[in-house]
C-alpha cells in the first residue's frame, strides 16, 4: 500500500456524473484490488445526487474525492483526471463499471514486463443494470499489436475504455489535451497511446462493462452521433503528422467502414425515434460509407431495424434473458 506522501504506482480515476447507484460498486472493486499500490481519484462533475455522501462513507485513504463547481463535460473531467494523476501509470474506469480482484496485478506486470508497450487493455464482460453478466467485448486483438495496426484495430476490433491502463508519461508527452473529442476522447487517448508506442492485450476478462439505458453511448447511437463522432475521429487521426510519419494513414477508410459497420449494427436503436429517424440515420451512413451496403449483414440488420418497435423490443429482451441464463452459471474471472 501507498504511504502518506509517497507517490502511488498507479492512478485509477473515475469521472462520475449522477452515477450513484452503481458507483459504490466501482469503488469496491477498486479497494479490492491486490495490487495495493495506488491512489483513487473520484472526480465528481458537479453531480446533482448523492455522490458526495457516497464517497464521504469510505475511510480509506486512498480514496481522494474531488467536486468541480461546475461540470466540465465527459472529456474535461478525464483531461482533468490525467493531469492529477500522480501516479507512473493511469487508467480512468467507468463509474458503473467493475474491475476483477486481478486486474491491477496483471496489467501492471505486463507493463513492467514489456518497456516498448504505451499501454495494455482487455476484453470486458457485459453486464446489466443489475450486474448480470449477458455478453461481452469481441476479441480480434494480438498479445502485442504495432501502434500504427492498433489505430485501426480501435475502430475494428474495439476496446473497452475501461481496461485500459496507459503510461502517464506517455499521455502527457502527447501534446495538449485534446478536449474537442469530447464524448470519444477515449478513442483520441487509444490512438495516442498508439503513437507513444505499441499496444498490449491481457486476453483475460478482468472488468466488467455496465451497459443500461442511462450510459452515455444509449442516446449517442440512437441519434448517430456516435457514428459522426468517430467518422470526424477518423478524419483526423489518421492524417496527424505523427501517424502520417509512423505509415498509419493509410488504414484511414478502412476505420471509416468499421464506424459504418457499427453504425448499422446498433441503427435498430433509432426505430425508438419513428422510421423516420431510422431512414435519415441509415442515409446518412451510406452516403458517407456506401460500400457498407455490399455487406450481407448490413441487409440482414435492415430488415430487423424494420421490424414493428414492439417486435424489436421483445426480441432484444429475449435475447439478453437467454444470454443471462447462459452466463450465470459461469464462474467469474479473477
Amino acid at each position: 500500500m501507498t504511504q502518506a506522501g509517497a507517490t502511488p504506482r498507479v492512478t485509477v480515476v473515475i469521472p462520475t456524473y449522477n452515477a450513484v447507484r452503481w458507483l459504490h460498486e466501482t469503488v469496491d472493486s477498486i479497494l479490492a484490488q491486490k495490487f495495493r499500490d495506488f491512489e483513487l481519484l473520484v472526480l465528481d462533475n458537479a453531480s446533482t445526487d448523492d455522490t458526495p455522501a457516497v464517497i464521504g462513507r469510505y475511510s480509506d485513504s486512498r480514496v481522494d474525492f474531488r467536486r468541480n463547481s461546475t461540470n466540465l463535460g465527459f472529456a474535461g473531467n478525464v483531461n482533468r483526471g490525467c493531469r492529477e494523476a500522480r501516479g507512473e501509470f493511469i487508467m480512468v474506469i467507468g463509474a458503473d463499471d467493475r474491475l476483477m480482484p486481478d486486474f491491477l496485478t496483471a496489467a501492471v506486470d505486463f507493463l513492467d514486463a514489456e518497456p516498448g508497450v504505451s499501454m495494455v487493455h482487455g476484453p470486458a464482460a457485459w453486464i446489466d443494470a443489475e450486474g448480470r453478466r449477458f455478453g461481452g467485448t469481441a476479441g480480434g486483438w494480438a498479445r502485442i499489436t504495432p501502434g500504427p495496426r492498433a489505430m485501426l484495430g480501435a475502430f475494428g476490433d474495439g476496446f473497452c475504455f475501461s481496461t485500459m491502463l496507459m503510461r502517464t508519461a506517455a499521455i502527457r508527452a502527447t501534446g495538449p489535451f485534446d478536449e474537442a473529442w469530447r464524448e470519444v476522447v477515449d478513442l483520441w487517448l487509444f490512438m495516442r497511446m498508439c503513437l507513444a508506442g505499441q499496444i498490449g492485450y491481457l486476453d483475460r476478462v478482468l472488468c466488467e462493462y455496465r451497459v443500461h439505458d442511462a450510459a452515455m453511448s444509449m442516446p449517442m447511437y440512437r441519434a448517430n452521433l456516435m457514428f459522426r463522432r468517430q467518422m470526424t475521429a477518423a478524419r483526423e487521426c489518421f492524417a496527424w503528422p505523427e501517424a502520417v510519419a509512423a505509415g498509419a494513414s493509410g488504414y484511414r477508410r478502412a476505420a471509416e467502414r468499421h464506424a459504418a459497420a457499427t453504425a448499422i449494427e446498433v441503427l435498430h436503436m433509432s426505430r425508438a425515434d419513428g422510421y423516420g429517424a431510422f431512414l435519415r440515420n441509415l442515409a446518412e451512413v451510406v452516403r458517407a460509407v456506401p460500400e457498407v451496403l455490399l455487406r450481407p449483414a448490413t441487409w440482414a440488420r435492415l430488415g430487423f431495424g424494420l421490424l414493428p418497435g414492439r417486435v424489436i423490443r421483445r426480441l432484444a429482451q429475449w435475447r439478453r434473458r437467454t444470454l443471462v441464463r447462459q452466463q450465470s452459471a459461469l464462474p467469474k474471472a479473477g
